[in-house]
């Protein structure tokens, strides 16, 4: 089996890893520390997100030089060193804005947090900080062994990072150890993970980068592909992370909690549908770098879309029946308000998703500035608007912001789409929701309605669960599903068992 079937294999372990991860180890984590010093440690992962966009998108722009130049050892050491060099300078910025940060937390948060939290907050905040500089630094070296098809050392090394800090930590809480202990576990994991990558990139692939030599031409490519990623990834991190320092500002850092376990599915909800995508990239670029029509182009979108539906909106539907019972079992009362924000956030992240092989289109039609621009647009309305609803409705108000913004920035990018490159958006709508929303709407309320005669406990919430999955998939099969659809499930189930005889 190549390096790269098994890194996919491995990629999307990982994806179950860290879902068994979250679903043990976060009810341990919330239980020892309590509401507020977990909102506290929430909020450090929300500040730290903005550290490590300081990468400028520029990783994507060295991952695809290594690509095109891997093979020639003296090119590929030269660019590398420049690029450390380079990362070097971001590292610094990054504990540049640490400081900032740091500086900030006092006068930002003294209203809404008792003074021992500020302090431990800025204890969290610097060993996050140190990590992020030391991540940022080693961006290099991870982009060239992901082009170099390191796959297996990559996510085996990510695997067992997770597993790692979720068993340290857990020893550690369970000693009595609290929020700095947890912080401190994860930036040493995160630090032995990058000086791997290192030793891995010289002992193994032999990498000697030597004395580095500017080339302001080349800098200047690398920029002008990384900007518009960077735009886009400074939306995402102010679309998702945010909102917990707006909510901690103004109403202390226990609804951070209530906030952040509401989200928390969002990242897995996002790897499914971004596994699918993936996948069909290629046949997307090829299309339009051969000059496919608007109604190709919409067809095939279509296809994907369709796909993604028939998966996102199965777990949507069952979080909406069996969510509220889940986080009650999971994490005891007091988190009755996160099922709330769940249900408002991923509604219509369900639909930006199901609809994301459009970010390709635009990627490769050269329109990726245009849809970055509407999305920190979208991303920067959201911040007056979620201050503007938290004073009434407090961690709602915030959820419905944010899922008001997601809704409008999926809209218009969906009318870029139509005007730019004549996409036909009704036709592409109707054909995405044939069959797949009637099969959603009548399985969610068929459930709702039964889901009160359902026995508490957690084997009881399982048995619903698959009896729910069983009956949307007999019911997709049936009236969603189109004979492509049914062959293409067909063969997919074929070649698993194929995969596994051997």
């Amino acid at each position: 089996m190549s390096q790269r079937t098994t890194g996919t294999l491995l990629a999307y372990a990982l994806i179950v890893v860290r879902i068994v991860v979250t679903l043990f180890y976060t009810p341990i984590l919330v239980g020892e520390l309590g509401q507020a010093a977990y909102g506290l440690f929430a909020l450090v992962g929300a500040l730290a997100a903005y550290l490590y966009v300081l990468d400028f998108g520029i990783n994507d722009s060295v991952l695809r030089f290594f690509v095109a130049h891997g093979d020639r050892r003296d090119v590929r050491d030269a660019f590398l060193a420049r690029m450390l060099v380079l990362y070097l300078g971001i590292a610094g910025l990054v504990a540049l804005a640490l400081g900032g940060m740091v500086a900030l937390i006092g006068p930002v948060f003294a209203r809404s947090i008792a003074p021992d939290q500020i302090e431990t907050l800025r204890i969290m905040m610097v060993l996050t900080g140190i990590g992020a500089v030391a991540l940022v630094a080693g961006n290099p070296v991870a982009a060239l062994l992901s082009a170099s098809e390191r796959f297996v050392f990559l996510r085996g090394l990510e695997m067992a990072g997770v597993i790692g800090a979720a068993l340290l930590n857990t020893w550690f809480l369970f000693q009595g150890f609290g929020a700095v202990a947890v912080v401190a576990v994860l930036t040493s994991t995160m630090l032995l993970q990058v000086l791997a990558r290192v030793v891995y990139a010289v002992v193994v692939l032999g990498v000697r980068p030597g004395s580095p030599r500017p080339d302001r031409a080349e800098l200047g490519r690398v920029a002008r592909y990384a900007a518009p990623i960077f735009v886009s990834m400074l939306a995402e991190v102010v679309f998702w992370r945010l909102d917990a320092a707006i909510i901690a500002a103004l109403i202390g850092a226990a609804p951070v909690a209530i906030y952040a376990i509401g989200v928390t599915f969002k990242t897995y909800f996002m790897s499914f549908a971004t596994a699918m995508s993936r996948a069909i990239t290629p046949e997307i670029v090829r299309r339009v770098d051969a000059g496919a029509g608007a109604a190709e182009i919409t067809d095939l979108m279509v296809r994907i879309s369709r796909l993604q539906a028939l998966v996102l909106f199965l777990i949507l539907g069952a979080l909406i029946v069996f969510g509220l019972r889940f986080i009650t079992l999971w994490l005891g009362p007091g988190y009755e308000q996160s099922y709330i924000v769940m249900l408002l956030v991923l509604g219509p992240y369900a639909l930006e998703l199901t609809g994301n092989a459009r970010n390709i289109v635009l990627q490769v039609s050269g329109l990726y500035w245009r849809k970055s621009a509407i999305t920190i647009a979208m991303a920067l309305l959201n911040v007056p608007l979620t201050i503007l609803l938290i004073g009434p409705f407090g961690v709602i108000g915030a959820a419905a912001s944010t899922s008001v913004a997601i809704l409008v920035n999926y809209l218009l990018i969906a009318r870029l789409l139509q005007s730019a490159l004549g996409l036909d958006m009704a036709r592409y709508w109707r054909g995405t929701a044939q069959g797949i929303l009637p099969v959603f709407i009548a399985a969610t309320l068929a459930f709702q309605l039964l889901e009160p005669l359902i026995p508490e406990g957690w084997f009881w919430l399982v048995v619903g669960c698959l009896i729910y999955t069983l009956a949307y998939a007999t019911a997709a099969w049936r009236f969603a599903m189109n004979d492509q659809e049914r062959g293409r499930l067909i063969a997919l189930t074929r070649l698993f068992h194929r995969t596994a005889a051997r």
